[in-house]
């Protein structure tokens, strides 16, 4: 039906740790987009974020890439752009 969903990094990248953080690079975006919007966000939002900043950090941090991805059902097309969080 309605399923969207957010992947760490593509099929064939590895999903990397921020150590400094004590969280991978990408739940720690995720908790700080979901932390400072109080969770009042689109899901375009979200992944805009994360995918800018988790590309950017993980080139910085591990020297790595590690580009965030996202899925939706064929149902959703582009309709969960708009749905918020």
């Amino acid at each position: 039906g309605n399923l969207v969903l957010f992947s760490a990094s593509s099929n064939t990248q590895s999903s990397l740790p921020y150590k400094e953080q004590g969280h991978g690079m990408f739940t720690y975006f995720l908790l700080d987009i979901l932390q400072s919007s109080q969770g009042k966000c689109t899901y375009s939002e979200i992944f805009n974020y994360l995918e800018d900043k988790v590309s950017l950090n993980s080139l910085k941090v591990n020297e790595k890439k590690q580009n965030p991805k996202v899925s939706a059902s064929p149902s959703v097309n582009d309709k969960w752009l708009d749905w918020g969080f």
